[in-house]
């Protein structure tokens, strides 16, 4: 950890957000459903089919989804809900979709963000009246990805195995609990620090602007930027953390240039993990359930480390962190499989790859452009131990770490009203949107912001949008 993190702001206690009202709490059987179907029955607001022709069935599946835990009164979930099973892989990851559903996700991301930064668009009405949910204060952003298709014994930030994005606006109100500001320094409980800062928050952004340095040519043609790494910078509050790069705005999101790229990054960080894997433990493939492949000889993986084509320094950094790092033996394993979640979060490492990846309004400096056509800055976080995705841990200009503790109480039955009136309408502009992009006839709805006409979507369906009941969730259209 680099020398002046001690003085790096955080707030890992300030954003705290509440929980549904209790009529909308999960039962049980939806808690441990298998299928989205059954998962999803009272929060799916609409569904988006995907397939490879216009006539064909669909292949995948996107829908709208109403988080059962929400990270704002303002988010939702864009998910991957096709049915699997027989002959049906799971779909995890960027790679594992078309990718034209990819660019769909992509596309509704774009519009998320032109949608909350317009406050006609997403005009708020509360019990005090007419009400801008982009005041003149601007709220926060985000959009998370998280990634971790092999952990499935221990928490982690990918809990639902789908591919699926996070769109979450913070309102202004909500952010005024982060006037008051802490520094790492002051932080005393180790199992807190592990989960809000992996061992891998600074060793990681170096990892990954090694690999992903051949990359620059293809960013560079879509006017991006891999940023160089700046710990010193981070600890001052004045960079986000992760791996940096800097993109020219925000319709990028809206081309097949943009899901290429994601494509490409994921595939990086697989081939990264499985390189490490190799070195560290001399296996291919990661581990049973409840099981961890041991630690080769640290002399045999500083030998295996350096055909890799690393620095020395990152080459020293890892080595001293997997110094530290311990087998895990069966009676230890069956010992945490009875444990507290926060007892194996702290103990058990994830599988690789297992990373988050966030779009902020942020330029290279860490200064806000909310509500501005860009730039933004898309970061990648590797995840070691911390059990914390991307939606659940942000960055924001001058404070790198700030952690959302959900479920603080329980949110009004008039603001879950709210929180449906803001889905619904973003439901209702997200679909004239694709479906502009689908037909090619027309450009964006207005006000218009693409510079160049995004690819054409003919296999894309929109359903209908669903209605909400406040005593039960959302129910199909009549």
């Amino acid at each position: 950890m680099p020398t002046a993190l001690s003085q790096m702001p955080v707030a890992w206690q300030q954003l705290r957000i509440p929980a549904p009202p209790p009529a909308l709490k999960l039962s049980p059987a939806e808690q441990s459903a298998k299928s989205s179907e059954a998962r999803f029955a009272r929060r799916s607001i609409q569904q988006l089919l995907i397939s490879q022709a216009a006539s064909a069935e669909p292949t995948d599946q996107l829908a709208l989804i109403d988080k059962a835990s929400p990270h704002a009164l303002f988010d939702l979930m864009l998910a991957e809900v096709s049915p699997s099973g027989a002959g049906q892989p799971p779909k995890p990851d960027p790679s594992s979709v078309l990718p034209i559903t990819a660019q769909v996700l992509w596309q509704t991301a774009a519009n998320f963000q032109r949608f909350v930064s317009d406050p006609e668009l997403c005009g708020d009405t509360n019990e005090r009246g007419p009400e801008s949910a982009a005041a003149s204060q601007p709220g926060w952003l985000q959009l998370a990805l998280n990634c971790d298709p092999n952990t499935n014994d221990r928490e982690s930030v990918q809990a639902l195995k789908s591919f699926h994005l996070h769109l979450i606006y913070w309102r202004p109100e909500e952010l005024r609990a982060l006037a008051r500001i802490d520094r790492f320094g002051d932080q005393h409980d180790p199992a807190l620090t592990r989960q809000c800062l992996d061992p891998l928050s600074f060793i990681g952004p170096r990892l990954l602007n090694h690999r992903l340095a051949d990359l620059e040519p293809e960013l560079e043609r879509l006017g991006a930027t891999l940023l160089p790494t700046d710990a010193t910078a981070t600890c001052a509050g004045w960079r986000p953390m992760g791996c940096l790069i800097q993109l020219p705005r925000w319709d990028l999101l809206a081309t097949s240039d943009f899901e290429r790229l994601i494509r490409r990054l994921h595939q990086r960080l697989d081939e990264t993990a499985g390189m490490l894997l190799r070195a560290i433990t001399g296996y291919e493939q990661p581990p049973p359930a409840w099981q961890r492949h041991r630690r080769l000889p640290l002399p045999q993986i500083e030998r295996n480390l350096q055909p890799l084509g690393l620095s020395a320094e990152c080459r020293a950094d890892l080595l001293r962190l997997i110094g530290r790092l311990r087998d895990l033996p069966a009676p230890l394993a069956r010992f945490l499989s009875q444990r507290s979640p926060a007892q194996r979060m702290h103990c058990m490492t994830l599988n690789q790859p297992c990373y988050s990846l966030c779009l902020s309004p942020m330029d290279a400096q860490g200064q806000s452009t909310m509500g501005r056509d860009g730039p933004l800055l898309l970061s990648l976080q590797l995840k070691l131990f911390s059990g914390i995705g991307g939606a659940g841990l942000i960055s924001l200009p001058g404070l790198p770490s700030v952690r959302v503790l959900r479920g603080q109480g329980s949110f009004s039955a008039i603001d879950w009203q709210r929180r449906a009136n803001f889905q619904r309408r973003f439901a209702a502009y997200n679909t004239a949107a694709l479906m502009a992009q689908r037909d090619a006839r027309t450009r964006w709805p207005d006000p218009p912001s693409i510079s160049a006409q995004p690819h054409v979507n003919p296999p894309l369906r929109c359903g209908p949008i669903a209605e909400f009941q406040h005593d039960f969730g959302w129910t199909p259209a009549r």
